[in-house]
């Protein structure tokens, strides 16, 4: 969290929408710095989980889809949608993704994406990768990456060391920043610029991708190129 607040220089409080927040990563911390917060998510189970670990932080929770996000225009100050949270519904309901994220931002709000880039998982995917678990269970991921269509096909297989193996499948689009930048300036963000990390670092085929998108101050205002 500090490594963000100082790449956006949050010195005053904030309205602030962390959508597909999860455990409460980034979203607790930040209402715990004084930023007013609302952890937003599809699932009631992190929700939940952000709650266990909010304690007494002051959160406003909300489930929901963002693609139909249940906030009223220009309601916040800053949009997040970090650790590769885009990317499950396809182009289409990403592009609708990111027109909802800048409905709800007021003239010169800004949203931070953190996602992996396409570049960057072609040149360290692995098809195959597994991590011991607890009890000697296991969990063994397959994957296919779709140079084509760009999307990452995952199974996860969680194998008890005495029990039936659940598998879980899912696939993900991974974005140039090439497609991201003509994403968000379609959407009608008036300026992004590009990072590696939440630090500032500078983004790389090496780094994962890191953009910090603003609207328009006013409505005339020009899109930069």
């Amino acid at each position: 969290m500090a490594a963000l607040s100082a790449l956006l220089a949050l010195d005053e409080p904030l309205d602030v929408l962390d959508s597909a927040c999860g455990f409460g990563r980034h979203a607790i911390p930040l209402a715990r710095a004084g930023h007013r917060v609302v952890a937003h998510d599809r699932s009631p189970v992190l929700l939940e989980e952000a709650r266990r670990h909010a304690g007494d932080v002051p959160l406003r929770f909300v489930q929901g889809d963002y693609r139909e996000l249940a906030f009223d225009d220009a309601s916040f100050d800053l949009v997040l949608n970090l650790f590769t949270a885009i990317g499950y519904w396809g182009d289409e309901g990403d592009a609708r993704a990111f027109a909802e994220f800048r409905r709800v931002l007021r003239p010169g709000g800004r949203f931070v994406l953190e996602v992996l880039h396409r570049d960057r998982l072609a040149r360290i995917f692995q098809p195959r990768g597994w991590e011991p678990l607890e009890d000697d269970a296991l969990l063994v991921e397959e994957r296919a990456f779709d140079l084509v269509r760009g999307t990452s096909g995952t199974v996860h297989e969680y194998r008890p060391a005495d029990g039936r193996p659940e598998r879980v499948e899912f696939d993900l689009r991974v974005y140039s920043a090439t497609e991201i930048d003509r994403m968000l300036r379609g959407a009608g963000f008036a300026a992004v610029e590009y990072y590696g990390t939440l630090g500032g670092e500078p983004f790389t085929l090496d780094s994962r991708l890191v953009a910090v998108a603003r609207t328009a101050l006013s409505g005339s205002e020009p899109q930069s190129p």
